[in-house]
C-alpha cells in the first residue's frame, strides 16, 4: 500500500511541475500576469517545494525497509522466529512511509487545482 501511495504522489508532483512549467512558459511569452494568476501560481508553487519535503522522507523510509531482515545466529535457527522481533518495526516504517505519501499527495492535489486556476485565470 505504501508503494502505491508513493508512486501516485510522485507522478502527480511530475504532473504539477509540468503543469507548472507550461504556465511559466505561457507567461514568459506573453510577459503578461494577472494578480490573481500570480497569486495562485506562487501559492501552487509553494506547495508544490513543501510537498517535496514529506514526499522525500517517504522514499527514506521506504528505502529502510529494503533493507533484510536480520538472521538470527546458526546455533538459534531452528528455535528462533527471524522476523518476530522486525515485524513491529516494519509495520511502524511502512505507517510512517504511508503517512508522509498520503500528505504529500494531499499537498500536491491541492498544487494541482491551483494550478488550474491559475492558468484559467491567465
Amino acid at each position: 500500500m505504501e508503494l502505491v501511495v508513493w508512486n501516485a504522489a510522485r507522478r502527480l508532483a511530475v504532473l504539477v511541475s509540468g503543469a507548472l512549467a507550461l504556465l511559466g512558459a505561457a507567461v514568459a511569452y506573453d510577459r503578461r500576469l494577472g494578480v490573481l494568476s500570480g497569486a495562485t501560481a506562487g501559492l501552487a508553487l509553494a506547495l508544490l517545494l513543501v510537498a517535496l519535503v514529506p514526499l522525500l522522507r517517504a522514499s527514506q523510509f521506504l528505502r529502510t525497509m529494503t533493507v533484510p531482515p536480520k538472521t538470527p545466529a546458526p546455533s538459534m535457527v531452528y528455535r528462533a522466529n527471524p522476523t518476530a522481533g522486525d515485524t513491529d518495526e516494519r509495520d511502524r516504517v511502512e505507517r510512517s512511509a504511508t503517512h508522509q505519501s498520503a500528505v504529500a499527495f494531499l499537498l500536491l492535489a491541492l498544487a494541482g487545482s491551483l494550478a488550474v486556476v491559475a492558468a484559467a485565470a491567465r
